[in-house]
């Protein structure tokens, strides 16, 4: 389900715009719960300035204190050793020398222990659940011109009122809807539409913005001004594919690390016993049959993954998510061939802190303090986003008060997951005659009303309805069409030269064209082999040969050097907008062109606007004659359910072709006359 239709624009021009707009003025930032700066040395490497951190927990101050003038751009930080409840706006304002509405940026991460699905599961009844209230307090009074909130992802889970597992179930009353999975981040989404800002969130890996750790946030971004947000684009992914880099792996991280004098406390002896006997990567799976249950005891018979019981660590792969002990019995991280939890420095290493970085406080303090950061080089990537979105030529109106979903999968595993869990029935004391089902009653298992609440959020009223409209035009059609294909391909650099060929041509000369290639050149890639002079001879029934043929090659060219095969494979494991931005970068593909190869061959929710579908949706009013071709697209999408795109599309085609002609539209034998603005004002 993708609900990211937020304005893209070339980095370039972007970037150009922020140096003529934004470098005159310095990028100041407040931050909240600061910890040890993890994420605010990352926004510091990107260009912002920290004016002030606010941060309670005294040996995380000291930290600050410790380090704060080895920042770059932020060699003052003034920290405020307080409680956040009570401090101030105008204090906090007084000491960046600034007033409302002239800060940058406010960041911060409140109370992720609260929603952190390793250890004690608390909820927004939790005192540190309140600090939610704190930060958008402080929002709603400086009225910085962006904002950034980051968490765990077990908030998107998090319910405001927490019922122990043992106490759910057949034998128990109910839930309320307070005590239901996603009742929390619904509470939490509610407060921040009230500050009025335009907001983005989803999913971030830290591992595919080259951290040497898997390690899931989700990011929250949001604009005073409706300038055009996006969250950063991955650099690393596993393996690799497409534009990116190879994830960094723990061996990549402490390469020439100086730690010749360890800190760390030490495994207990049976630990130690288990964990000789375990290979690098493994745990207690690995071993023996008739001791795995010794080893972790009551876990064995419980119920989930338990991948962190007796966990070594790879070389060859990013650490798991550091958390806040190493010693940790179900999220132990022991070092890949020594006999010992990770060590201090090498925490620090892998949250990418500087090699000079200062820790205070204990050991456990210490541990607590890396472990809670965000890593660096993810804080460095959603700055430079936020950078790339800063042009008050851009800012748009219309979005403020918009929440909008740039993850899909948030919401596809929030449609699947129930609205709370249960023991498996082994686990339970069921009273006779009451099922699961039944306890669960009429309204289910699943968080439909959240995943409905969320995907309302990202449309304004107007939308809404129209939405509504369109839907109903898209089941009208497909019950007239049945959504035909139109000849369209799987594969999509097949669809891509499909395309190629039916640009400027009518009727079926180019489809009986590509079918002759395709039996000729069972492979793409031999059509290196030719001269573009050849290639036009073998094309010239599909029309515009000679200006086809050399933009196809070049297509070719520019795929192989891109990806080292003929092949746009690659592109199923990229962003969006990176598959758009690179689709669109090829000799002669357009947007509605790359957005075909999205949807028919990437299944990817977009909406190609062809003259058909242009001519049809103006002519009902689901957009204006006046908008421009190039704000076609984005303003479709805005009002074309994800789900209905598809169908939308191709009947649209479909009715284009067959009855809503451009010159004479048989209007009387229209399906959709009674909607259609066109029909009525000819009357």
């Amino acid at each position: 389900m993708d609900l990211a239709h937020v304005f893209y624009y070339n980095e370039r021009d972007i970037y150009n715009l922020y140096e003529a707009n934004t470098l005159t003025k310095k990028l100041t930032a407040i931050s909240l719960f600061s910890g040890a700066l993890g994420l605010d040395i990352g926004l510091d490497r990107a260009g912002f300035s920290i004016c002030v951190a606010i941060e309670n927990d005294k040996y995380a101050v000291d930290t600050i204190r410790a380090n704060s003038k080895k920042l770059k751009n932020s060699k003052d930080i003034q920290a405020i050793d307080r409680d956040i409840h009570e401090v101030t706006t105008k204090e906090v304002l007084e000491k960046c020398g600034l007033k409302v509405g002239e800060v940058t940026l406010v960041t911060g991460g409140p109370a992720c222990q609260t929603f952190s699905t390793a250890g004690s599961r608390a909820s927004l009844g939790d005192p540190r659940g309140n600090l939610f209230v704190q930060y958008i307090r402080i929002i709603n009074e400086a009225k910085p011109r962006f904002f950034i909130m980051e968490n765990v992802k077990g908030i998107l889970s998090a319910a405001i009122k927490h019922r122990p597992l043992n106490q759910r179930g057949p034998g128990f009353p109910k839930l309320t809807q307070e005590e239901e999975l996603g009742s929390g981040f619904k509470e939490i989404l509610t407060e921040l539409q009230k500050t009025g800002y335009y907001i983005v969130f989803g999913l971030l890996n830290s591992a595919d913005f080259g951290v040497p750790q898997k390690r899931e946030r989700l990011i929250i971004l949001g604009s005073r001004d409706g300038e055009p947000l996006s969250l950063p684009f991955a650099t690393h992914n596993k393996n690799g594919s497409g534009l990116r880099k190879n994830w960094v792996t723990l061996k990549d991280s402490l390469y020439k690390l100086n730690d010749r004098k360890p800190e760390y406390r030490a495994f207990t002896e049976d630990q130690i016993k288990y964990l000789k006997i375990i290979p690098e990567g493994g745990n207690w799976h690995d071993l023996p049959k008739g001791s795995q249950k010794k080893a972790i005891g009551g876990a064995y018979n419980s119920w989930g993954g338990r991948g962190g019981f007796l966990r070594r660590l790879s070389w060859n792969k990013p650490s798991p998510a550091l958390t806040t002990n190493p010693n940790g019995r179900a999220t132990m991280l022991c070092h890949p061939t020594l006999t010992r939890p990770l060590s201090l420095k090498e925490y620090a290493r892998i949250q990418q802190f500087p090699d000079n970085w200062v820790f205070s406080g204990s050991l456990s303090n210490k541990y607590m303090q890396i472990g809670n950061a965000v890593p660096v080089g993810l804080g460095e990537a959603i700055g430079k986003a936020l950078i790339k979105s800063m042009n008050p030529k851009l800012k748009s109106p219309n979005k403020l008060g918009l929440i909008v979903c740039e993850t899909p999968k948030i919401l596809d595993n929030m449609a699947q997951r129930p609205t709370t869990f249960l023991n498996p029935p082994e686990m339970r004391n069921d009273p006779k005659g009451e099922t699961a089902g039944q306890w669960f009653g009429e309204s289910g298992r699943k968080r439909g009303d959240v995943v409905e609440f969320i995907k309302n959020l990202s449309i304004s009223k107007d939308s809404q309805l129209l939405r509504i409209k369109t839907h109903e035009v898209a089941e009208i059609l497909h019950k007239e069409y049945k959504s035909p294909t139109h000849n369209n391909k799987s594969n999509p650099l097949d669809e891509l030269v499909f395309i190629l060929l039916s640009l400027m041509t009518t009727g079926p000369s180019y489809s009986r064209v590509y079918d002759r290639l395709k039996e000729e050149f069972s492979d793409w890639s031999k059509l290196l082999k030719l001269t573009p002079k050849q290639l036009a001879t073998k094309i010239k029934d599909a029309g515009l040969s000679h200006q086809k043929a050399p933009r196809l090659i070049s297509i070719l060219k520019k795929i192989k050097k891109e990806f080292g095969e003929v092949s746009l494979e690659p592109l199923r494991d990229m962003h969006e907008k990176q598959v758009e931005e690179f689709l669109t970068s090829l000799p002669g593909i357009g947007t509605k062109a790359a957005k075909c190869v999205m949807m028919y061959s990437l299944d990817r929710k977009v909406l190609p606007v062809d003259t058909h579908v242009g001519r049809i949706s103006r002519r009902i009013g689901f957009i204006s004659d006046k908008l421009s071709i190039s704000h076609v697209h984005e303003e479709l999408e805005k009002v074309v359910d994800p789900d209905d795109r598809y169908k939308y599309h191709v009947n649209l085609l479909s009715h284009g072709q067959q009855v809503c002609l451009a010159k004479k539209p048989n209007c009387e034998q229209c399906v959709l006359k009674s909607r259609c603005n066109y029909y009525k004002s000819r009357k």
